[in-house]
This record gives C-alpha cells, structure tokens and sequence, in this order.
C-alpha cells in the first residue's frame, strides 16, 4: 500500500505498481465474468488508486492499487489477486453528496467522493501510469449527475483536529537508541454543504 495524504492524494502523476489486464477482448471478458457486470454497461475502464475512508478516522489514504470499472449501474473498484478480479467497494450516484478537488475540475489530481458515512479518494491512471483525464471527468460526471456540487480548494472542510494522540516509535538512525513520540493526529469530516459532521462520525 501507499500511504498519502487526503486531499492531495499524489502529487506525481507517474507511479508504478504492477500491470493489470483490462485492454484486450480477453481480459474484459474476465472483467465481465468476475465482476458480475455486462459488457453494455461499462462504460469506461482504468487502472486507479484509490482509499474509503470513514468520517473520525485519521485523514491519510493508503491507496491500494486495482482497477476502477464505471458502468451504468455504478463505479466498481476493485483489486487484482490471483489472477482474478476481486471487487473491493461499490459506489453509486445516489450515494454521493458532493465531491472535492484540490485545485480544479480538470486538473490532474485526486477526486474525493464523499457519502453519509465515507470519503472514496480516487485517481484514475491510463495505461502508462499518468493521470486519466477522460476517466477522471467520466467520474466526476456520473458520480455527480443528480446535481450534487463538485467542492473545490481549501474551503472544503474536510479535515479537522482530532484532539486525539497518536504513539509512534523507533530506533534513531544509525545507533540502537529507541525512541518514542506523541502527536495530535487530524481526522476527516464531511465537507459537503448540509452535513453535520458529529452526527455523520457517530460523535
């Protein structure tokens, strides 16, 4: 896994990651199969990382790697073990309140979603591994098209101090010293206009 900061999920739009089939007849016949979804409902396929976070948790994304499957009956995420396609979340037009980017609609980073009781953190790539601009906007577009409004910039609230302590540890570097620290850690709120936060983290 990645670990990445919310929001701003991945400043290099090149990462690696191993290869995933999903180009050839064969390999979305697979896709298909395993994914349960018919071949005239997709409407976009991509390689993308991505994250669910629930609202209280700490506001950091370890992405996992997989593939991101639009139909029309929604967006699959899913991951690729063994050879087979395992979905990993669902997520629904109807699910979403409203959506954020760090910068624009149409710049090359990360999209949250966010739900009732979640953020989805996103970021489509092509087959080279750069940032899908088409995916991207498919999402946005699908994800959004009961009119829910796409937040963009630091005005999104979607983080807050949690006014909780987190530990960590480890050896200096270079002796066999230990050492301990304690730090206040931020957690994720919904952003999206007529939430109420504490009610959505369960506070």
């Amino acid at each position: 896994m990645r670990a990445l900061p919310l929001i701003t999920l991945v400043t290099a739009l090149l990462l690696g990651g191993c290869s995933i089939p999903y180009q050839t007849p064969q390999a979305r016949a697979q896709i298909e199969q395993d994914l349960g979804v018919s071949g005239s409902d997709i409407i976009d396929i991509s390689y993308t990382n991505f994250c669910k976070l629930k609202y209280g948790d700490e506001a950091i994304c370890h992405a996992e790697q997989g593939l991101a499957v639009l139909t029309r009956k929604g967006l699959i995420l899913s991951k690729y073990q063994s050879g087979r396609h395992v979905p990993a979340y669902s997520l629904k037009t109807a699910e979403v309140l409203c959506g954020h980017t760090a910068t624009s609609r149409e710049a090359a980073e990360a999209l949250n979603m966010f739900t009732a009781d979640s953020n989805f953190v996103l970021l489509p790539l092509d087959a080279d591994k750069h940032w899908n601009g088409a995916m991207h906007r498919e999402m946005v577009d699908y994800l959004l098209a009961n009119g829910q409004p796409l937040l963009i910039g630091a005005g999104a609230k979607a983080v807050r101090p949690s006014g909780k302590k987190k530990y960590a540890g480890g050896m200096i570097p270079g002796t066999k010293i230990p050492y301990f620290t304690e730090f206040e850690y931020s957690e994720l709120v919904n952003p999206c206009p007529g939430a109420v936060s504490d009610v959505a983290q369960g506070h």
